[in-house]
């Protein structure tokens, strides 16, 4: 008997066993008497699993067997060639496929399995005997149809007459090929009697031909019967062999059962006894948890010994702690949720502030309009050769660009369709950064221009893409601490056209890279932007069918790198 300890909290007696030490005595008791089971059935089936290929090969015999006495019959029937060689290859897959099964015979059967296979060999034999005399039956009927053809031309009047009626009973013979026959055809050639002396060799011919019929016919019956005994072998070793499967199984199967009761009823009894040592103090240490779900966390499980039993006590009291830290994680949540709400409203008032200014936008949109209306009158009337022509030019074309900016403000009411056509990347790309070079934004940074030649041209609206050229590059100029640099450059990779752009600012933290284009996210405070550019941009380049990927090293700088499809 294993000795026993008090349970503190009720008196409750745990034995000294672990329960990992229970539960292996359960199992081990269960893979125990499963091992005796299995090797058990293992034997049985191992014994059907030998005895299943020789039934099989067995089988295999007796099918090419019959196979072998049917192309026998079938050549000599019809003697034609093709049966004679399906004949020979059954033979042979008749010797090949019993020297298999030669191991899998036991020691009694191995003498009679031997005699077998020597008839085989002489059922082989006398096959090719009957088909020589075949052979030679043929060559003397044709020899015999010719000596005859040459004695009817001979001969004439009642001679003729008379051989005749005896070459009807060697036609006789012929079909018949037997004895009665052959005697027919000598009394009728003692009958006739004719007067010729070369009728002593048609005669001949006859009689070779009777003792090749007589020959044939003895060793075709001695063949057949060596393939019948061939036959009889393994039909009785099938039957015999296949009778003991079943024996087997019933067998396998009652000892199974055996077994399998043996199991239910050891491991029942076993796994009652173990299972009543585990949860006896587990009921003990439920009351105590239904104390803690009511809220009682005052009260310790004093913990005594080292089995399971008393680790989980531990666990009981570690929960305690926890759930006291977890309400104090629990009124931080609230403090977090609070500042989120505090979020929202900040995001509800720019949202509210999106649509006033989508207002103010509307109002400018008309003066704008009148601007740009006699801005370029006055560009129609102006020689190309003045001074201020140029000036003027470029004015019309930041009026074009802040009409634009205008009705982009309206993009977070409605959806704005792209106009897109085909142009060359170069174009707006060198347009925006030609015209933010000489802003107060850009003012001690480095701006430099790098625009691959000859890049093919693809179906874009250059208004937005200059939009999103722009907003990137204030982006950048507001991440640099001057001085600093910032490059654009285009090139082509692949099936796209991109425009990358290099800062050296500050760079973007790991866990803001994922959220830069989210609308009114921004990390500049509220004088340097709404957080609309960047989403501003994503928009536009997904409606051209392109991406835009970001790379960034916090303290180092970032790359915009936008990519344009060429067929898009």
């Amino acid at each position: 008997m294993p000795t026993q300890m008090k349970n503190p909290l009720s008196g409750l007696t745990l034995p000294t066993m672990k329960i990992r030490e229970k539960i292996f005595l359960a199992v081990g008791t269960y893979i125990f008497l499963s091992a005796i089971m299995g090797a058990i059935a293992y034997h049985e089936l191992y014994i059907i699993f030998t005895k299943l290929p020789v039934i099989t090969k067995i089988d295999d015999l007796t099918h090419t067997i019959v196979e072998a006495r049917r192309y026998e019959k079938t050549y000599l029937l019809y003697r034609d060639e093709s049966d004679l060689l399906e004949f020979k290859k059954q033979i042979y897959l008749l010797k090949t496929n019993g020297e298999q099964i030669r191991p899998h015979i036991v020691q009694a059967d191995l003498s009679a399995f031997d005699e077998a296979q020597g008839l085989l060999s002489e059922y082989d034999r006398l096959f090719d005997i009957v088909a020589y005399h075949l052979k030679l039956q043929a060559d003397t009927e044709r020899q015999l149809s010719r000596s005859g053809r040459k004695l009817e031309l001979k001969l004439r009047g009642g001679d003729l007459q008379n051989f005749l009626i005896l070459r009807g009973f060697e036609r006789n013979h012929i079909i018949k090929k037997d004895e009665q026959s052959f005697r027919a055809f000598l009394q009728a050639l003692r009958d006739l009697a004719p007067r010729n002396p070369e009728l002593s060799g048609y005669v001949a011919i006859v009689q070779k031909l009777s003792a090749s019929y007589r020959t044939e016919h003895e060793t075709e019956n001695r063949m057949r019967e060596q393939a019948r005994k061939y036959q009889a072998f393994f039909n009785k070793m099938f039957d015999r062999e296949r009778a003991e499967i079943p024996v087997t199984m019933k067998r396998s199967l009652e000892l199974f059962m055996v077994s399998l009761l043996t199991v239910i009823i050891l491991g029942a009894v076993v796994n009652t006894r173990l299972a009543m040592s585990i949860v006896s103090p587990l009921r003990m240490l439920e009351k105590k948890t239904k104390n803690i779900a009511m809220g009682d966390f005052s009260e310790k499980i004093e913990v005594k010994g080292s089995d399971e039993i008393a680790s989980l006590a531990q666990s009981f009291n570690r929960m305690e702690d926890h759930l006291k830290l977890a309400v104090s994680s629990f009124e931080q949540t609230i403090t977090q949720l609070r500042e989120k709400q505090a979020q929202l409203v900040e995001a509800e008032k720019l949202a509210s502030i999106g649509i006033l200014t989508a207002g103010i936008a509307h109002e400018i949109n008309n003066p704008l309009t009148s601007v740009l209306s006699f801005s370029e009158l006055m560009l129609e009337q102006m020689p190309e050769n003045d001074i201020n022509y140029k000036r003027l030019k470029i004015m019309i074309r930041d009026a074009q660009r802040a009409k634009t900016i205008v009705r982009e403000l309206l993009s977070f009411a409605k959806e704005n369709p792209i106009h897109p056509v085909l142009i060359d990347i170069n174009r707006p790309v060198a347009e925006i950064t030609e015209s933010l070079a000489a802003q107060e934004a850009f003012k001690d940074i480095e701006l430099t221009l790098d625009l691959a030649p000859g890049l093919p041209e693809i179906m874009a609206d250059p208004v937005r893409i200059g939009q999103v050229v722009m907003n990137i590059l204030l982006n950048a100029s507001h991440s640099i601490t001057p001085p600093g640099r910032i490059s654009v450059e285009t090139r082509t990779s692949e099936s796209c056209v991109e425009i990358v752009i290099t800062d050296t600012g500050n760079g973007i933290p790991e866990e803001h890279i994922n959220r830069i284009f989210d609308p009114f996210f921004t990390t500049k405070g509220t004088r340097k932007g709404t957080g609309l550019g960047l989403a501003i941009s994503y928009g536009i380049i997904k409606k051209h069918n392109g991406s835009i990927e970001v790379k960034s090293a916090l303290g180092k700088g970032s790359t915009f790198i936008v990519r344009l499809p060429i067929r898009g």
